[in-house]
């Protein structure tokens, strides 16, 4: 009497030679977890957040950033001097209080990136919990001359003016018919070319551009030359929309609006900022391009003054203010780099007061205030100059830019950029981590 002869494995279960024939045995049938209703136990789902917490969550991560400017070669050049820079500015956040980078993806000679290279960037910078921002110049452009004329100043006739974007040929965006536009485009006394504030067109590709940097990973775009041209025979200068009456300031406060209601309207939580002039945060009036402090309003998270103590040509001259114990400041083009805290310091003071509704020195502990703005201050610093100013026996490097530092962080407490064109920085004065 034969048992089990012949034991065969098959994928669809087990067939066996028993006495009297053959028999077919099915494994059991799979049981998964989701059948027994334990996944969401083992797995639960993520709470989905509103758009409220998500705008809370972005001011909250921006709220102190310290950062450095990078150029867009530097940013998105895959050679060695590129990356030794890049690699020494990342090693700058590693290493200090410096926990953001503002990215150049338009210049003035237009758009300049590398869309491989600069989101692989990004992802390197967001492992590290770098912030990143994406710096765009807005009315100053060359790129698109050729295509879009009509967004551009014009003039009678034409002038010689140097080119600064020879370079940066490859940016400028041809005329699919080759030909060149008919009337001639004004330039400032670089050679810049510039959009004008008020063109429709202008203002949706500057928009544009934006939102790409949105959908690539960037977590602020800032907004730089948001202004009207300020050198050159602009009073010659023929504007396609602007109508010449309407105040420049009401036209850039009405692009404001437009930056603010489009991008947030395509990503809530984006952080929006813009640069402005150092003189700006010192004056409520139109400082002549169109940059008014009263304009401000909530279009933007942060406002970086450009309170470049170099850059204050005409000096600084600021009333007393008894009530905080502060002298009156009455600095000349060449004092203002020898005390670059005060100037730093002061001009601060003067917007944050301005926008908080706090009016000279009139007010009390009993006054009132009314806010023009909720808008943070973020100043951007110099850390360039440095022969100059120690050759004139200057505050200067590391000593020059940590005064500043010191300046900004008695007032507000939003962070800080520093400006080198060079990328390179002074490590000294920043606090290692």
């Amino acid at each position: 009497m034969k048992s089990l002869l012949y034991v065969f494995a098959t994928t669809v279960g087990i067939t066996a030679l028993l006495i009297g024939g053959w028999y077919t045995i099915s494994p059991p049938k799979e049981v998964k977890i989701s059948d027994l209703g334990l996944l969401d136990k083992i797995q639960p789902k993520k709470p989905v957040r509103t758009k409220e917490e998500l705008i809370a969550d972005a001011l909250e991560r921006s709220k102190e950033i310290k950062g450095l400017y990078m150029t867009a070669d530097v940013a998105s050049d895959k050679g060695a001097g590129a990356t030794r820079l890049r690699n020494e500015l990342i090693h700058l956040a590693d290493t200090t209080e410096i926990n953001g980078l503002v990215i150049d993806v338009k210049e003035v000679c237009g758009p300049d990136y590398n869309e491989a290279n600069l989101k692989e960037l990004l992802d390197t910078l967001h492992q590290k919990n770098i912030w990143a921002i994406a710096r765009i110049v807005t009315f100053k452009d060359a790129s698109q001359v050729e295509v879009h004329p009509d967004w551009y100043l014009q003039r009678s006739s034409p002038k010689s003016a140097p080119d600064p974007c020879l370079r940066k040929k490859h940016l400028l965006i041809k005329s699919p018919d080759g030909k060149k536009p008919e009337s001639s485009l004004w330039r400032d006394n670089s050679g810049g070319y510039w959009m004008d504030p008020a063109s429709r067109g202008a203002r949706e590709y500057v928009v544009g551009l934006a939102k790409k940097m949105i959908d690539m990973g960037f977590d602020e775009i800032q907004f730089d030359y948001v202004r009207f041209p300020s050198d050159g025979d602009v009073q010659i200068a023929k504007y396609p929309s602007w109508d010449g009456k309407t105040p420049k300031y009401v036209v850039m406060k009405d692009f404001f609006q437009f930056v603010n209601k489009n991008l947030k309207a395509y990503k809530p939580d984006i952080i929006l900022s813009a640069d402005l002039f150092g003189y700006a945060s010192i004056r409520a009036g139109d400082v002549g391009i169109g940059q008014r402090l009263d304009d401000v309003g909530d279009n933007f998270d942060y406002v970086s003054f450009m309170v470049y103590p170099s850059h204050y040509y005409s000096g600084l001259y600021l009333p007393g203010d008894p009530s905080r114990n502060l002298a009156a400041v009455n600095l000349n083009k060449t004092q203002v780099r020898v005390h670059p805290d005060i100037v730093v310091g002061r001009s601060e003071l003067a917007a944050r007061d301005f926008l908080d509704g706090r009016d000279g020195t009139s007010t009390t502990a009993t006054t009132t205030l009314v806010s023009r703005s909720r808008v943070r201050l973020r100043p951007w610093l110099e850390d360039f100059f440095h022969e100059a100013d120690q050759a004139a026996g200057r505050p200067y490097g590391t000593q020059k830019v940590r005064l500043q530092v010191d300046a900004v962080e008695k007032v507000e407490k939003h962070g800080w950029l520093l400006w080198s064109a060079a990328n390179v920085y002074s490590e000294g004065a920043l606090t290692r981590q």
